[in-house]
């Protein structure tokens, strides 16, 4: 009887890869913040949005509330970042056509944790770091916080046309630690939406 040495090793490293995915499916499923279809439970609303008129320069001032748990706190302090978009968007009513669209804007600004200092830290995508919180409910109020963003000039609109306004806030998931890239690779789509906040662009 022959013994064939690499179709035992060959075998071996099968079993061994097959072992290893299971394993890691394993992990994946039990692994509770990140991967849960609840870790974004919670309420995701704009509270309040309007616009002031400064020097021809219309600016956004609203409120949004976002998603509070103890999976979100625990995904973050184990290095998940949490991206978060406020999206408006800008149209000129037409009566026998689609409304146009003027502009359509998105500000994003991420929220992290810093192990070092133990405190939340929240980026602006324009401004950089806008500051840190001792607690996550601060942490997210600020981020929910938009004053005096600029989203039109007075050169953009006709002077008899209607126009209007509407805003939504969404969070997802943003940068990973790299211990963690492996678990989260199939989960891009991880994130919530709010409803449109519409009103009439006033004049």
């Amino acid at each position: 009887m022959t013994l064939d040495v690499h179709s035992c090793v060959d075998g071996w490293l099968q079993r061994a890869r097959g072992a290893s995915l299971a394993l890691l499916a394993l992990l994946c499923c039990s692994w509770a913040p990140g991967l849960q279809a609840d870790v974004l439970d919670g309420q995701l609303d704009v509270l309040s949005a309007y616009v002031v008129v400064d020097n021809g320069v219309y600016k956004l001032m609203a409120r949004a509330v976002y998603p509070l748990n103890e999976d979100i706190r625990a995904a973050l302090k184990d290095g998940v970042a949490l991206r978060f978009d406020f999206e408006t968007v800008l149209t000129k009513q037409r009566r026998f056509m689609p409304d146009a669209t003027v502009a359509d804007l998105v500000l994003q600004r991420e929220l992290s944790w810093h192990m070092v200092s133990e405190r939340y830290v929240v980026r602006d995508g324009e401004r950089g770091e806008l500051g840190s919180y001792g607690s996550l409910d601060q942490a997210l109020q600020a981020v929910g916080s938009i004053d005096s963003w600029p989203v039109a000039v007075e050169a953009q609109l006709e002077p008899a046309a209607s126009y209007m306004l509407k805003v939504r806030a969404s969070v997802r998931r943003g940068t990973l630690p790299d211990t963690l890239r492996l678990l989260f690779w199939w989960s891009d789509s991880w994130r919530r939406t709010s409803s449109w906040y519409t009103w009439p662009l006033p004049r």
